[in-house]
């Protein structure tokens, strides 16, 4: 199977009329409307709003801001693009409203099992953990087994953030508590500043902001969690059974737009660092740097179970789930289509 692309927004302020309401609560920011889309009516794709977790973030926004800026209209796409603010959330909205998304792998695991059997996974984007451990220039940290002693800033519990921070403490044979600490500093606009003040070692972040502080100067990177661990989809794209039932021809139109945008950021990054760099007002430095750390192979839409098992056994080690039980969940026709 040939490797594909991801979708796009651009306005990151533009509050949607009515979208409050109409996913239960749950706030959409960053509509955009496809480059050349129409404005109504099936255009032999996808219509309606794609709920995007974390749209500003690297995992989420750059496939999804180049898609809808390049690939949206000419497949016929004429949806819009919106923000969510988390995983649980962005999973609300696709089993609400929203035909398709990408949330957070956790996120769309734990709904599954916590009673939304109607969900799918049918597709990847970014197949590899994003978080970084970012430090002092010279602090001396560049291992886990250089945690000892330290204390590890991170933007709230059971996420995989946490997960994260506490695997990089005992992969050195080390006790999280005893032998290094971790933190909550608050939010991710909170991390850096706790670094560099000295309240904490070391801390958790993902690109672009942890890229920012490298190309700053400020920091550097220490530790990745993509050295933790292997087999791990840090996001995933979703839709529903009934959604799959009635609309194949347009789910398969609108992954294939996707498709596009991870082939144009493995293949042309300094293209598609301009897209999404301009879209979330990035130095172009910054939105270039930010996309060569990733692996090229985590931009793929494919995704396998093994994918999934990971994240789903890192929710039981969170205590946020029972069981890492998700037969079911994955539907690879879809991809098989395209």
């Amino acid at each position: 199977m040939s490797e594909r692309s991801v979708p796009a927004a651009t306005s990151r302020r533009a509050v949607l009329g009515g979208g409050l309401a109409a996913l239960g609560g749950v706030l959409l920011l960053s509509g955009c409307k496809a480059s050349g889309a129409s404005d109504g009516g099936d255009a032999g794709g996808l219509t309606g709003q794609a709920a995007i977790s974390g749209l500003e973030s690297i995992i989420c926004a750059a496939p999804y801001v180049i898609a809808a800026d390049k690939f949206y209209g000419p497949q016929g796409i004429d949806a819009t693009n919106v923000h969510v603010a988390g995983g649980t959330d962005t999973v609300r909205a696709i089993l609400a409203k929203s035909p398709a998304g990408s949330a957070a792998t956790i996120s769309a695991i734990l709904a599954y099992q916590g009673g939304a059997k109607n969900l799918r996974v049918i597709g990847g984007g970014f197949n590899r953990p994003s978080v970084v451990f970012v430090s002092k220039k010279g602090a001396g940290i560049a291992s886990p087994a250089d945690l000892a002693g330290k204390k590890i800033g991170i933007a709230g519990t059971g996420s995989p953030v946490e997960f994260f921070a506490n695997l990089a403490v005992t992969s050195a044979g080390l006790t999280p508590g005893k032998d290094a600490e971790i933190v909550t500093v608050g939010d991710y606009a909170s991390v850096w500043p706790a670094v560099a003040e000295g309240v904490v070692d070391l801390g958790a972040l993902v690109p672009p902001q942890s890229t920012q502080v490298e190309v700053g100067g400020e920091g550097e990177i220490a530790i990745e969690s993509s050295s933790l661990t292997s087999d791990w989809a840090d996001v995933c794209i979703c839709t529903t059974a009934e959604e799959l039932e009635r609309n194949p021809s347009g789910l398969k139109a609108w992954m294939s737009s996707v498709g596009q945008a991870l082939d144009l950021i493995r293949e042309k990054p300094t293209e598609a660092a301009g897209i999404w760099g301009k879209a979330l007002e990035l130095d172009p430095e910054v939105a270039e740097a930010a996309l060569a750390s990733v692996p090229k192979d985590a931009w793929t839409l494919d995704i396998s179970e093994p994918f999934l098992t990971s994240p789903a056994k890192a929710a039981v080690e969170l205590g946020l789930a029972e069981s890492d039980d998700i037969e079911g969940l994955y539907d690879s026709s879809v991809l098989d289509s395209l």
